[in-house]
């Protein structure tokens, strides 16, 4: 049996292993763009940025016995390349660069005098800092941990208490190019929580069962209560963030980056000095997050093609501080065509293996990824900026566009219809 205790403090662990840099600079932007209309666009942005990581946990730690299980009924091979995908999404392409150049932009305005300079020193010893860790097991980054996230949770506490109860200016209406609540749906893509958790949900689980001895049904409502306080956790700052970042809509210039609005909103509330500590907070969050994701990768690729892990870990920094030198909004923009691919086919797969055990036929996991596939290949497509008037109107067309799910009718579709193709 576990106590009370135990379900908040794995709550807050919980909430402390899905929260990262992405989660606090990209929800004020979602209230920034949409103005009155922050609300609908908040809530699709916690759908993606909270609700679809934690149903990946649930669903990827019980799907088998590794990664390569949660995809595995589409086939083995499809497996293995969506795996492949998922790893370099959330590593050295495009995550794991945004950890750099967030921490950079956090603590360097770009007015300064050698700007591009300070960058690439600063962006090589962040990563060498980060390699040097993820080359070496220490308590070090554990304690770096234990100590700045309770201090940046303090902040933001601060940062929505403050801004929510002491607007800095009104929320407007503003012309919109989406749909508030597909933009939100959308956006919140770029947390790639929920791509993060079916990677990382099997040491989320183990840390949910340390030092428990818990039935099957123990286990499940323990889950279950300490993603309701995680959750609850991401609800409340995206929101508090949400709104904020809509009251400043005819403050700050509509082409205002995603960390310059933080730090100009933080800067509007705090001062200077709330803005440093900010930085430092976001800074240290960004390289112990940084140091995860190498070891993660070097350590999946490292399995897969036995390559050293050490060789792996180096190609994987070297390749990260190219793509950090780019900056944040290049990297967001760089990462929107892939996370429209992936993120339909995560979801599908989330909900395929939460009926797993009563789909018998595996084409039906087949005929719905094909579905979905299709529909998010042409919204990649449409990202990139190709455009194919026919084909436009023909998917605009599709039940739920305006939500951001357009994929969902066609997977269902090619799902109900690959029943029918005979198991074998």
């Amino acid at each position: 049996m576990y106590k009370k205790k135990d379900v908040i403090i794995t709550g807050f662990a919980l909430f402390a292993m899905l929260f990262g840099a992405g989660n606090l600079i990209f929800p004020p932007m979602v209230g920034f763009i949409n103005g009155n209309e922050w609300s609908l666009a908040t809530l699709g942005f916690i759908l993606t940025g909270a609700g679809f990581p934690l149903l990946a946990i649930f669903t990827s730690a019980f799907a088998g016995k590794d990664l390569d299980s949660f995809a595995e009924r589409v086939s083995p091979k499809f497996a293995k390349f969506f795996n492949i995908a998922l790893i370099l999404s959330i590593g050295p392409l495009l995550a794991l660069p945004r950890t750099g150049a967030t921490a950079f932009e956090m603590i360097f305005s770009k007015d300064i005098s050698n700007y591009n300079t300070y960058k690439i020193i600063f962006i090589i010893i962040f990563f060498g800092v980060s390699l040097l860790f993820s080359l070496k097991s220490s308590k070090v980054v554990d304690r770096v941990g234990a100590i700045l996230t309770p201090i940046l949770l303090i902040v933001l506490a601060l940062i929505i208490f403050k801004g929510v109860f002491f607007p800095i200016g009104e929320s407007i209406s503003l012309t919109k190019e989406l749909p508030p609540f597909k933009y939100g749906f959308l956006n919140g893509y770029q947390t790639m929580d929920t791509l993060a958790a079916i990677v990382f949900s099997d040491i989320i689980l183990k840390s949910i069962r340390k030092d428990k001895n818990l039935s099957e049904k123990q286990e499940f409502s323990f889950l279950i209560q300490t993603s309701i306080i995680a959750i609850g956790g991401l609800a409340i700052v995206y929101g508090g963030l949400g709104f904020i970042g809509s009251t400043v809509t005819n403050i700050l210039p509509s082409g205002t980056g995603s960390v310059d609005l933080l730090t100009s909103i933080v800067k509007l509330l705090l001062g200077n000095f709330g803005k440093i500590i900010l930085a430092i907070c976001v800074t240290g969050a960004c390289i112990t997050t940084a140091i995860g994701l190498t070891a993660t990768v070097a350590d999946y690729f490292s399995d897969l093609t036995k390559i050293s892990y050490e060789k792996l870990a180096i190609i994987t920094t070297i390749i990260s501080i190219i793509f950090a030198m780019f900056g944040v909004d290049i990297i967001i923009k760089l990462a929107v065509p892939v996370l429209v691919f992936l993120y339909p086919i995560a979801i599908a797969l989330i909900f395929l293996n939460i009926l797993k055990n009563k789909i018998k036929n595996d084409n039906i996991f087949l005929g719905t990824v094909i579905g979905a596939g299709i529909i998010s290949s042409f919204e990649a497509l449409q990202a990139i900026g190709l455009k194919l008037s026919f084909l436009d109107s023909l998917f605009s067309n599709l039940p739920f566009d305006s939500l951001g799910l357009a994929w969902v009718c066609p997977a269902i579709l090619t799902g109900i219809i690959f029943k029918f193709i005979p198991k074998k």
